[in-house]
């Protein structure tokens, strides 16, 4: 009886790796790498919390490293959380003379000037991105890539740059049917329209961006078209089409791990439930004083101030943050052996021919 118990619990040790070796370690590790790439755009999210499970990578590759260090990094990006987002970024420039690091330059690239620009190092960021867009590359590298200069120098008030940039990067993504891309254009495109004070345009870009996240299934597209759009909404005073959106949208933000676009939302709900002519609870208005500050970038914060604050009557002002480009490049930065020579500005054109001698 003895020996039947025993031989009963060999095989479920078994089945549950109670035996487990290195090599059965760092075949999960290498499949927890796989299911977070394969959840990048789908669910970013889910990414994010894939890779922070594992506290050591030294078993695997270095072009396993390189992968899993360039995933934290989008995945940081794109659920906002870039408290630690440096750390990997240098962690990549450690790596930068891999075989797979090379091969992949443009994603690199792509990523770490993303990552820069979030940070508001926005020269070091169009560093990376004129340098990439100096690459023989495919259309949809280059696409992704002008679409990420724009959305920086839209950050660097050159709006002439920003729309040459976009208009290059609709014209491949049509010629392409790359619908995720139109969407993130258009979306793009809706902001620019609201700098400038014109609310439809904007809105009409927005509602096209929120179709096209919609038919591609990419949650976090459809949580920035869908907040922007209740934006143009509390803007415009429609509380019909805000309350109409508020659900789905609302329901996205509760489950995603970005406390910018909850603070966004509670000012968007404030500023709706103000268009209704409720009044507004002390704790309301300290909680929206509390999610300015949150707001991701100082952009966003303007634009809070200039169309969503008076309608709750609060003061807020825009916190200054330092101008980077101005600054010393951090150590990490500097000790990267690529882009070394200032590349030439790049001057997109409408045309889709447009070439370059772009995140994929």
């Amino acid at each position: 009886m003895q020996n039947t118990w025993l031989l009963l619990l060999i095989n479920v040790c078994y089945s549950l790796s109670c035996f487990a070796n290195p090599q059965t370690a760092e075949r999960s590790s290498a499949d927890i790498l796989r299911e977070a790439e394969d959840y990048i755009i789908v669910e970013p999210s889910h990414s994010y919390r894939l890779l922070r499970q594992v506290n050591s990578i030294k078993t695997l590759t270095p072009s396993q490293q390189v992968r899993w260090h360039l995933i934290k990094v989008r995945s940081a990006i794109a659920t906002n959380n870039l408290n630690n987002i440096e750390t990997e970024l240098e962690a990549l420039i450690n790596l930068q003379q891999q075989a797979y690091f090379k091969k992949h330059l443009a994603s690199m690239l792509s990523a770490m000037g993303i990552a820069l620009r979030r940070l508001d190092y926005f020269a070091e960021a169009k560093n990376l991105y004129t340098c990439a867009l100096a690459l023989e590359l495919s259309d949809k590298k280059r696409m992704v890539l002008l679409i990420n200069l724009a959305v920086l120098s839209r950050h660097m008030n050159d709006y002439t740059l920003a729309r040459q940039s976009y208009q290059a990067a609709r014209d491949i993504a049509l010629r392409l049917h790359h619908e995720r891309a139109l969407a993130n254009v258009n979306n793009n495109l809706g902001t620019l329209a609201l700098d400038e004070g014109k609310i439809d345009m904007a809105e009409t870009y927005y509602r096209d961006a929120l179709v096209g996240y919609q038919s591609s299934d990419k949650r976090s597209g459809n949580i920035t078209a869908g907040t922007n759009l209740l934006l143009v909404f509390a803007i415009q005073g429609h509380t019909l089409n805000f309350q109409r959106l508020i659900s789905p949208i609302s329901a996205l933000v509760d489950a995603y791990p970005d406390r910018s676009k909850k603070a966004l939302l509670l000012w968007l709900v404030s500023a709706n439930d103000a268009n209704l002519g409720k009044a507004l609870s002390q704790d309301t208005r300290e909680n929206l004083l509390s999610a300015f500050e949150q707001l991701e970038s100082e952009k966003l914060q303007r634009l809070v101030k200039r169309y969503l604050a008076p309608k709750v009557k609060l003061e807020v002002n825009p916190a200054k943050r330092p101008v980077r480009a101005e600054k010393a490049a951090p150590g990490w930065f500097k000790a990267r052996s690529f882009c070394k020579e200032p590349a030439v500005k790049p001057t997109p054109q409408k045309s889709p021919e447009f070439q370059g001698k772009v995140n994929g």
